[in-house]
């Protein structure tokens, strides 16, 4: 089950597990690859995150974004062969 919160962030949408991408080092290895995709929101702070995450839940990357609409067009922009299924935390 995928957890309510990342980084003591809350997580309001997700995804099933999947292919959303790598992360590579300057020399061309893979450093991480992205299993989930999350939208998250800190308690008293503007804006919402796009966390990228591995296989374990763990956040590898974050973004800020004004909008969670904004979040979701973002995260499309990386997936473009296929498209993005969310899963609203209830």
């Amino acid at each position: 089950m995928f957890p309510d919160r990342l980084d003591n962030a809350t997580v309001l949408f997700y995804t099933v597990k999947g292919q959303y991408g790598k992360m590579y080092y300057t020399n061309g290895d893979v450093a991480a690859e992205y299993s989930y995709l999350a939208i998250c929101k800190y308690e008293n702070r503007d804006g919402y995150y796009l966390f990228k995450c591995n296989k374990d839940y763990e956040v590898e990357s974050d973004s800020l974004w004004d909008s969670i609409d904004e979040c979701m067009r973002i995260a499309q922009t990386g997936c473009e062969d296929e498209t993005i299924e969310w899963i609203k935390r209830d």
